[in-house]
């Protein structure tokens, strides 16, 4: 029966997929999806942007968009349920409101019974003072908290069918990890098929799902059809480059950025802290990655370096100029060696210009001509064609043909943006690039195309490269050396090799748990900047931690050549051992 819901008495599984095509007038959307998912199965459907993962949801949801039609079985048997992207949750009433009517609705639950089991169900999700919660509206809840109670109001409802889209892709991956692995649980101990749709970098169910447990298994949507995923080869490490013996070309001390909240009721200022006494030194053609979660200070310090951000206090120091005090001329002759990448490469662009006008403009104003005496005899003419042959030059480096120059950034896939925000930074011939989630708007191998082109230029071109982002297993890939942030400071510090193998602290061994797709040992969520907490700013979440580290902030110290710690307790093993483990 096309397009309808057809439930199968003799057929245990809550969801069977025959033949399943969706068409538009001109085009096939799906075509011919077959598949099923047992009761208390974790089924993971990857796939790239655009893949057709929304659509599949919806249509499996009744929800088909109009003008597509919908051809083949869906057999549905049992309550389904869908999670959308955004989770979204009604913003005018309070969250035990939604629960109530829900269940009253779909159970016959009295109030205060539906209450009752609201409350069990945030608890199932780590949610701290669970029955007060539920007087809150959604806008009242942190990003991770909202999440947690959309994913608890869904299983409350006993579903026979889950369909979740990409379930809080935005969260940092130690927050998400640690809620599907949650949601994972819970399905397998109600009977609930859970189909976890998502992209397939960075979110959890891209890898393999056995060490993790988030899925039982996956498949892959591919240009509408599904794909089974095939084995990959273990990749090979990364070549292991030199230490630098040079002097550094970039050495920062003690930056500190703060930005005023005002004056309290006392009349004192008040200020929040996102930077907080960091010092780091990168020489030529080095790698650094600077790895934390939301709000650990990575983002705003690669933006201090560059003073993108104004620093309140410490030193900048570029090849011996203090950029944190550099007159503006000296700023502007610093820029053309000093380039960034920032995640949104569309929003970096100017919608109205094209991009070759973008990228003229940016090797005019930070490049001066190839010979200064040559081109003051040139003509008008020729210096158009030199302008054209560099920017086309600079394109070809970075995969783009040269007809990108003649287009506005609206008309650029994520992809070539990426590649031409690339482009454009190269085109002054800087020294040092500095990444900020460079890749965060790609997918797949769009992602490890993009990435491994990054490498290679910065090899060709002996870059310097500090790249901040929020995937542990990504930045150790790419740097030699790597410094973990937490609430704007170095809690630890190491080549990437040792870091990988032998984290000491719990944070940056939770921050790699999560990137191989293990829960990570820590609890609750990160703390508020504006109050952050006493001692250790961990210790609220850490395992491992006990009364002394509620005392003193821990210090960055050695616990192995070329390894420091800031942890009471990391501290404490390593001496106790006489050296690292």
């Amino acid at each position: 029966m096309s397009g309808a819901d057809v439930i199968g008495p003799d057929d245990r599984s809550p969801l069977r997929v025959e033949g399943l095509s969706l068409l538009t007038s001109r085009d096939i959307l799906l075509d011919r999806l077959s598949f099923a998912v047992e009761p208390g199965e974790v089924l993971a459907l990857s796939g790239a942007a655009g893949a057709g993962k929304t659509l599949l949801l919806r249509a499996l949801s009744g929800l088909a968009p109009k003008g597509v039609t919908v051809l083949g079985d869906i057999h549905i048997q049992g309550r389904r349920i869908l999670v959308t992207q955004d989770g979204a949750l009604d913003p005018l009433r309070t969250i035990g409101a939604q629960f109530t009517e829900l269940l009253a609705h779909q159970s016959g639950m009295d109030e205060r019974t539906a209450l009752r089991c609201a409350a069990e169900a945030l608890e199932r999700f780590q949610v701290p003072a669970a029955a007060r919660r539920l007087a809150l509206h959604p806008h009242e809840l942190g990003e991770a908290m909202r999440w947690r109670a959309a994913l608890a109001l869904a299983m409350a409802a006993e579903p026979a069918l889950l369909l979740a889209d990409a379930p809080a892709a935005a969260l940092d991956p130690t927050q998400r990890v640690r809620l599907l692995s949650d949601l994972a649980a819970w399905t397998r101990e109600a009977g609930t098929a859970l189909l976890l749709a998502g992209r397939p970098q960075p979110d959890p169910i891209q890898a393999d799902p056995v060490p993790s447990g988030l899925a039982d298994r996956r498949l892959i949507l591919a240009q509408g059809r599904l794909e089974a995923p095939e084995e990959e080869p273990t990749p090979a490490p990364p070549p292991v480059e030199p230490a630098p013996s040079g002097p550094p070309i970039l050495s920062v001390r003690d930056l500190r950025v703060a930005f005023p909240l005002g004056r309290s009721w006392r009349g004192a200022e008040r200020w929040l802290t996102v930077v907080d006494g960091l010092s780091i030194a990168l020489a030529e053609g080095e790698t650094l990655a600077l790895l934390g979660e939301t709000g650990s200070g990575k983002s705003v310090l690669a933006r201090a370096i560059l003073r993108l951000v104004p620093p309140v206090g410490g030193q900048v120091s570029w090849l011996g100029t203090d950029l944190a005090a550099a007159p503006p001329e000296a700023m502007r002759r610093a820029r053309g060696d000093l380039q960034i990448l920032f995640p949104d490469p569309l929003a970096a662009f100017d919608p109205l210009m094209t991009i070759g006008a973008q990228l003229a403009e940016t090797l005019e104003s930070l490049r001066p001509p190839r010979s200064t005496a040559q081109s003051a005899a040139q003509s008008a003419a020729q210096s158009t064609a030199d302008r054209a042959a560099r920017l086309a030059e600079a394109l070809e480096e970075v995969g783009l043909p040269a007809a990108v120059l003649d287009l506005h950034p609206g008309s650029l896939r994520p992809a070539e943006a990426a590649r031409a925000g690339l482009a454009r930074a190269l085109l002054p011939e800087p020294r040092l690039l500095v990444c900020d989630e460079p890749a965060a708007t790609l997918d797949g191998s769009e992602r490890a195309d993009f990435l491994a082109l990054l490498q290679a230029i910065r090899r060709r071109r002996r870059l310097a490269l500090l790249y901040a982002t929020q995937d542990a297993a990504e930045g150790l890939r790419i740097a030699r050396r790597a410094l973990v942030l937490l609430l704007g400071r170095i809690v630890e510090s190491a080549d990437s090799v040792v870091l990988a193998t032998r984290a000491r602290h719990p944070y940056s061994r939770a921050l790699i748990a999560a990137a191989g797709l293990d829960r990570p040992a820590l609890h609750g969520d990160p703390p508020s900047p504006l109050r952050p907490p006493t001692g250790c700013p961990l210790r609220l979440r850490c395992p491992l931690a006990h009364d002394g580290c509620a005392q003193v902030p821990p210090t960055l110290a050695p616990v192995a050549p070329g390894h420091r710690v800031a942890c009471h307790v990391a501290q404490d093993s390593a001496q106790e051992d006489g050296k690292a483990p």
